[in-house]
């Protein structure tokens, strides 16, 4: 999975971890994340860093529906 570009492998439990905390069914999988969270303001676009261990994680089932969220999850460094 794609976690700010760099290849990275979530284990199975923290995927369940983040779908539950999303209260998504077992039907979605992490397709990516990000440490960054991004908001358009309209006059532009502000990065905004999220703290360790919390990411903006893309879910994605079998049809294409996406649900995006923000996560708690502990990476290996």
């Amino acid at each position: 999975m794609l976690i700010d570009g760099q290849l990275i492998a979530v284990p199975e439990g923290q995927q369940r971890s983040a779908r539950e905390q999303l209260d998504l069914p077992s039907d979605f999988n992490l397709v990516e994340a990000t440490r960054v969270l991004q908001h358009d303001t309209g006059n532009g676009v502000v990065h905004i860093p999220l703290p360790p261990g919390l990411f903006v994680a893309a879910f994605e089932n079998l049809y294409g529906q996406r649900r995006y969220g923000v996560v708690s999850m502990e990476m290996a460094q």
